[in-house]
C-alpha cells in the first residue's frame, strides 16, 4: 500500500487543528462571559468558524465528511464571507485592525487546510466499490 503524501505532516495538522479549535472556543467563551450579545452576526460567525474547523479536521485526520463538491463550495463561501466581515475592521480603529491582522495570520493555515481538503485530496473523495 502506497504511503499517503500527508503521512509525515498529519501530526502537525492535528496539533494545529487542536490549538485553533481550542483558541476559537476559548475566545468565544471569554466573549460570552463578558456579556457579548449573541445576535445574527455572532451566529453567522460561529457557523463559518464551524465550517472552517470541520474542513480543517477532515483534512488533518484525512477523513471524508460529506462530498468534495460541498467542501469546494464551503471553502469559497467561508473565504468570501470572512473577507467581507473583515472590511469594517480594517477600515476602523488602527490598533484593532492590527490585532485582527495578526489573528488572521494564525488562521491562514486553516484556509490552506480547507483548500487542500476540497481541491487536493482526491484519495479521500474516491468512493470505494467494495
Amino acid at each position: 500500500m502506497a504511503q499517503h503524501p500527508l503521512a509525515g505532516a498529519k501530526t502537525g495538522w492535528v496539533v494545529y487543528a487542536s490549538l485553533l479549535t481550542f483558541g476559537v472556543l476559548a475566545g468565544e467563551a471569554v466573549n460570552l462571559s463578558r456579556g457579548s450579545e449573541v445576535n445574527t452576526l455572532t451566529l453567522a460567525n460561529w457557523t463559518l468558524s464551524a465550517a472552517l474547523l470541520t474542513a480543517l479536521w477532515g483534512y488533518a485526520l484525512q477523513r471524508r465528511i460529506g462530498t468534495e463538491r460541498y467542501w469546494r463550495a464551503v471553502f469559497w463561501l467561508v473565504l468570501f464571507a470572512n473577507s467581507v466581515m473583515l472590511i469594517p475592521v480594517a477600515l476602523g480603529d488602527r490598533a484593532v485592525a492590527m490585532f485582527t491582522a495578526a489573528l488572521t495570520l494564525l488562521v491562514v493555515p486553516a484556509y490552506l487546510g480547507a483548500y487542500l481538503y476540497a481541491y487536493r485530496s482526491p484519495a479521500l473523495w474516491k468512493v470505494s466499490s467494495e
